[in-house]
Order: C-alpha cells, then sequence, then structure tokens
C-alpha cells in the first residue's frame, strides 16, 4: 500500500477551493488514486424560479447557462 502523502500541495488547495467558490447548488468530485488527486470535477445546477418564466415556460434570460463542467448550452438547448 502506497504511503500517504505527508500534505496537500497549496495550489491542489487552490484548485478544489476555485471549483467550490461561487457553487450554490451543485457538487465537487475529488478522484484519488493511489493516494494522489487525480481529479476534480465541479457541477453546478442553476434553480429558477417560476417568476423566471414566461407564461409559455421559456426563460426570460437566455444568458444563463449550464455551468456542469465542460456545459456551453443555454437552458433553453441553444
Amino acid at each position: 500500500m502506497a504511503k500517504p502523502p505527508s500534505s496537500i500541495s497549496q495550489e491542489l488547495l487552490s484548485r478544489i477551493a476555485e471549483a467550490i467558490r461561487g457553487i450554490r447548488f451543485g457538487s465537487v468530485q475529488i478522484t484519488i488514486h493511489n493516494s494522489r488527486v487525480v481529479q476534480i470535477e465541479k457541477a453546478e445546477k442553476v434553480r429558477f424560479d417560476r417568476a423566471d418564466l414566461t407564461p409559455g415556460g421559456v426563460f426570460e434570460d437566455s444568458s444563463r447557462t449550464d455551468r456542469t463542467t465542460g456545459g456551453s448550452q443555454t437552458e433553453d438547448g441553444r
């Protein structure tokens, strides 16, 4: 079994903090292999009030985006 590292680098802590910063609803997943962090994934959900929708169910503000890592699509699918 590999010996766990005695400390976590400042750069790694900064990257984890950056992934967490600003999320209201979502998750940060840290993947570890052989006692080392190898991946950080961030998934953010953007929630809307009914007030944000027009009567037809269309979003008033099309600039809101899916903020899941790698996502670039707006909420209305464009």
